[in-house]
């Protein structure tokens, strides 16, 4: 397992590398000029040029590319918005956290939601509980985040007046975007969970432990949900990234100060190492995220360790 672990810690040097470079070549090729946003559409050419030249701008691309990655990856210095003149290092402290927790928030509602939505429609296959366990996840797939996220906020912000319409605090604050944004992962988690359960069913070892006389409530939990989740953890990776990629939107629309709404505001900005800056560190925390649903799904395949294992043993035999 160590290896395993090691083999996936290090596959994501070269993604964070490559993200680096996509991000930073988007924003070089994007339309935009960071010196007019900066100084104003009134500023003379001269002032102007003087600008690009100082955030050097009329550099070439690749000596620019070069600067970019020896200033991040070897001296550590991720520098400071060119708006707000603020160390970006201070901007990412203070709004991470609130992307990943309501990242947590809405992974949570969504896997405690939708893995028993899924096991119960394929307990109970073509009956009443799989037709409207069917019907809701179908609902969560087709309605947009972004619309309902409006609704959630007519309802119980406008109407009701239970829960804040934006901005940070306490928990509360969190469960409108959560809610708005777990319906599409509650429907893909749905789905993929009765497809494992209805698999694994009818496999010959869960009719033989019925047969044995296992109550049916441990040849589900015990038995079939445990095999089923292989698939599952798989897409609970899936589902996570595009989580963290959704956030970033709710964030804009709930108006908290988080990294969606700081990536958006420097590429509309063309603020290009606040968003080279930030995407680097959405990439290291989603690589974070699918280590551990790596080593999750090791932990409960058994191929996998017996394949190091195997490895292992045959290296032990060429050395001896």
């Amino acid at each position: 397992m160590a290896r395993y672990f090691l083999k996936r810690l290090l596959w994501m040097i070269p993604i964070i590398l490559a993200v680096a470079v996509i991000v930073f070549t988007l924003m070089t090729f994007c339309p935009g000029d960071p010196a007019v946003i900066i100084l104003g559409s009134t500023a003379l050419e001269s002032d102007l040029q003087a600008k690009r030249v100082e955030l050097g701008l009329t550099d070439p691309y690749f000596v620019r590319l070069a600067r970019y990655l020896s200033d991040t990856f070897i001296r550590f210095d991720l520098g400071s918005s060119w708006v707000t003149k603020v160390p970006i290092l201070d901007s990412i402290k203070e709004r991470l956290p609130r992307t990943i927790v309501l990242t947590i928030i809405t992974a949570l509602i969504s896997f405690g939601i939708g893995i028993p939505l899924g096991v119960t429609a394929a307990v109970h296959q073509n009956k009443w509980q799989d037709h409207v366990s069917m019907v809701l996840a179908l609902l969560g797939v087709s309605i947009p985040n972004f619309w309902l996220a409006l609704l959630l906020v007519l309802l119980f912000s406008v109407k009701l007046k239970w829960l804040p319409v934006s901005g940070v605090g306490g928990l509360k604050y969190y469960i409108l975007p959560a809610l708005a944004g777990c319906s599409g992962a509650i429907a893909a988690m749905a789905r993929q969970s009765r497809s494992s359960m209805l698999d694994v069913i009818r496999s010959d070892y869960i009719t033989t432990a019925r047969a044995k006389g296992v109550p049916e409530r441990q040849v589900i939990q015990k038995h079939a949900l445990k095999n089923a989740m292989i698939p599952i953890i798989t897409v609970m990776g899936n589902q996570i990234g595009r989580m963290l990629g959704g956030v970033m939107i709710l964030e804009t629309i709930f108006s908290i100060p988080g990294m969606g709404t700081l990536i958006i505001t420097g590429v509309n900005n063309r603020d290009y190492p606040v968003v080279q800056t930030g995407s680097i560190f959405l990439a290291i925390v989603f690589s974070l995220v699918m280590l551990v649903v790596d080593m999750a799904f090791a932990a409960v395949d058994p191929r996998i360790k017996a394949q190091y294992a195997n490895s292992a043993k045959r290296k032990v035999k060429t050395n001896g």
